[in-house]
């Protein structure tokens, strides 16, 4: 004669496969574990949805001397940081890729903006920088690293897409051939949903 299991115990709600002779049971108890196993599944996915990232309240001055508030900007639609500094030679890459893309994204209501990250005694040499290659993308000072740290990132190039609703849709670290392709898929992809 086979032994019965409880359906409650720790075991069934681990996952464990539990089994049993009697007629009946072992269905039953499958289906118990199939259940508590699609029942965490969702309960993790609605968690992820629910908690995802929120871009901090960023206030930054641009390279013209006037401030930029990242609230008021997502007014007009998602936005695009490539953050970069000046003695990063991988950012001369990321910067240029990322202006052709900000080309192709004109007419969509997506801004794309730079975040230099040099302190403020390379100050100078930014515009020269952006002047050299020919990079024309608005720039915005963060001589603290407060957008590394505020974003958890570890260095540069970084970039970021903010959803309209501030919420960070796409972070990415460093640079390499195919990310650009990359960055295009997730724009098309919040576009996308952000229409619906």
């Amino acid at each position: 004669m086979g032994r019965t299991v409880d359906v409650n115990s720790d075991y069934v709600k681990r996952g464990i496969v539990v089994y049993s002779v009697e007629k009946g049971k072992t269905h039953q108890s499958i289906v118990l574990i199939m259940r508590y196993r699609i029942a965490v599944l969702i309960g993790l996915l609605v968690a992820t949805v629910t908690w995802a990232e929120r871009a901090p309240q960023l206030m930054l001055e641009q390279i013209n001397g006037s401030t930029f508030l990242l609230e008021e900007a997502l007014l007009s639609g998602p936005v695009v940081f490539d953050i970069w500094a000046t003695w990063c030679k991988p950012c001369v890459k990321s910067l240029s890729k990322i202006q052709e893309v900000a080309e192709g994204y004109k007419s969509k209501g997506v801004q794309f903006l730079t975040i230099n990250v040099d302190g403020p005694r390379n100050r100078p040499k930014v515009r020269l920088f952006m002047r050299r290659h020919r990079i024309q993308l608005p720039v915005l000072l963060d001589h603290t690293n407060e957008v590394l740290q505020l974003f958890h990132l570890a260095g540069v190039p970084a970039t970021l897409i903010i959803a309209s609703d501030g919420t960070v849709f796409y972070r990415h670290e460093g640079y390499r051939l195919g990310d650009t392709e990359k960055i295009i898929e997730k724009l098309n992809e919040l576009l996308a949903f952000e229409r619906k």
